[in-house]
């Protein structure tokens, strides 16, 4: 038990050496590369910790090896920025004054509901109060809020989402299907070109594929499938 003890003591000191020499960012911000070794450094730390059997060296050697490794490859992406990229990626923006750019996001891997919730988390609930968002390296999003947008009245709800209807928020939105499809008919587009289309409690915002978005109030309620009459704009337990 004393070797367990004073073997770990001695793991978590370097360990705490070569998470300091790394840096200070946090988990959130760590670059794809960095976030791999910091992977790797907790295996490779627990390995000579829980089995004595393991000669500590040979759990020190891997540790100080990816550090290194992590010092090189930080210090050559400051010395190339050819590297740096193909290392980190860039950044790109996923949301213009046209509104999002479902093309970009594709190649990211980057859903509209993503887009949705990481705007949300940052106090904002509609893309028309965006008027640029920046997909950064380490996954945040980084936003440039259009001032002169209007701030939503209600959560807007999603109807449709890359194409598929979200029929369950129908009843939330008080909307029925004949709705979605009468408006799109309307406006000219097919669901299938649709990135988003969602419903504040008097305005509707539709997002069409690789043009620019639609933003129109409403006159007057819109009548609910389910039950005949006309109801406010609910989203507890709304699929947003």
């Amino acid at each position: 038990m004393l070797v367990v003890f004073i073997r770990t003591i001695i793991i978590y000191i370097c360990l705490l050496i070569g998470i300091r020499l790394m840096g200070k960012r946090t988990i959130g911000e760590l670059q794809p590369f960095e976030f791999v070794i910091t992977l790797a450094i907790a295996d490779l730390a627990c390995m000579p910790m829980q089995d004595i059997s393991v000669p500590i060296v040979y759990g020190l050697v891997p540790l100080f090896t990816m550090f290194l490794l992590h010092l090189f490859f930080t210090w050559l992406a400051t010395k190339s920025i050819k590297f740096r990229k193909a290392l980190n990626g860039k950044p790109v923006i996923v949301v213009t004054p046209d509104g999002i750019d479902s093309e970009a996001m594709a190649k990211l891997n980057f859903t509209v509901n993503d887009l949705l919730e990481s705007i949300r988390s940052q106090q904002y609930f509609s893309v028309e109060q965006i008027k640029y968002a920046v997909l950064e390296t380490n996954g945040n999003l980084s936003v440039m809020v259009d001032e002169s947008a209007d701030t939503p009245e209600s959560i807007p709800v999603t109807l449709v989402v890359e194409g598929k209807k979200m029929a369950d928020n129908y009843s939330k939105a008080a909307v029925n299907e004949a709705f979605v499809d009468e408006t799109l008919t309307k406006k000219g587009l097919n669901l299938k070109d649709v990135v988003l289309f969602s419903k504040t409690e008097n305005k509707i915002f539709i997002q069409p594929r690789g043009k620019k978005y639609i933003s129109e109030k409403l006159n007057g309620d819109i009548e609910n499938a389910d039950s005949g009459t006309h109801t406010n704009n609910i989203v507890i337990g709304a699929n947003l």
